[in-house]
């Protein structure tokens, strides 16, 4: 073939290229859910790759319309990793976007849920349900297989529900805890996991509020009362008694002493 042919064909698959765009990659990662979103203005195809990053020998994942792909099923946790994708519309292709992608730094770690507080005598019990991988393994369990020394702990906050600023805090290593707290008092509470090691921080929980219980309001207002009564009618019976005493006759009438 001419070496003038192959120019100009060369020069037509760059102007194809050209007038298609490449996608614009957003990474959506928590755990290891790893989604690879982009927005694009037409309507086309797209080709979704992957390959480990001293390789570069690509895998194929998702072809379509489907303006995502999700990797979660082939990418370790400790990988590092090339993703790319292009967009294919009427003959045409356009260059590949490239990201770099490495999970345990670039994932996010996911909030624990189904938080669960319970009132007692002068106490909250906490129970949760820490960040879970697409396996329904715990994240604990990952980032410890990953790196041995590293784990997961917790951030519990509460604070009184008149008092929105002043938070009180305990870092946690089990995922069920009870707080000694005063009773009758209206507490709020949330959660978050963290790990030091990955420098990792997931979001609080919402709020959950509840009354810690204790002896009876009712009781703790009558029983003064009833210890005020009791010992005014003490005193009273004292006063009535000694006021009685002083109306005795001190002594029988003489008539009455010496009658026949």
């Amino acid at each position: 073939m001419p070496m003038k042919l192959l120019v100009m064909l060369g020069l037509i698959r760059l102007s194809a290229a050209a007038d298609l765009p490449k996608p614009e990659l957003m990474m959506d990662a928590v755990n290891t859910r790893y989604v690879l979103r982009w927005n694009y203005s037409t309507t086309a195809n797209f080709t979704a790759q992957w390959a480990f990053s001293h390789s570069l020998s690509y895998r194929g994942v998702c072809f379509g319309v489907e303006a995502h792909c999700d990797y979660s099923a082939h990418l370790d946790y400790s990988g590092l990793f090339v993703l790319r994708v292009r967009a294919e519309a009427e003959g045409q292709m356009s260059d590949w976007a490239i990201r770099e992608f490495c999970p345990d730094v670039d994932a996010a770690l996911g909030t624990p849920s189904e938080l669960v507080v319970e009132a007692g005598d002068s106490m909250v019990t906490v129970s949760f349900k820490e960040p879970m991988a697409e396996s329904g393994e715990p994240m604990s369990s990952v980032l410890s297989q990953n790196s041995p020394e590293a784990t997961m702990a917790f951030r519990l906050c509460f604070r009184a529900e008149d008092a929105p600023s002043q938070w009180q805090a305990k870092t946690l290593n089990t995922t069920l805890h009870t707080l000694s707290l005063p009773a009758h008092t209206r507490y709020c509470l949330k959660v978050r996991a963290f790990s030091e090691h990955f420098g990792k921080r997931s979001r609080y929980t919402p709020e959950q509020c509840t009354t810690t219980l204790g002896s009876s309001m009712l009781w703790r207002v009558l029983l003064p009362l009833l210890l005020l009564l009791v010992v005014l009618g003490g005193l009273g019976f004292l006063w009535t008694r000694r006021r009685w005493r002083q109306f005795l006759p001190s002594a029988l009438p003489s008539s009455m002493m010496f009658a026949p």
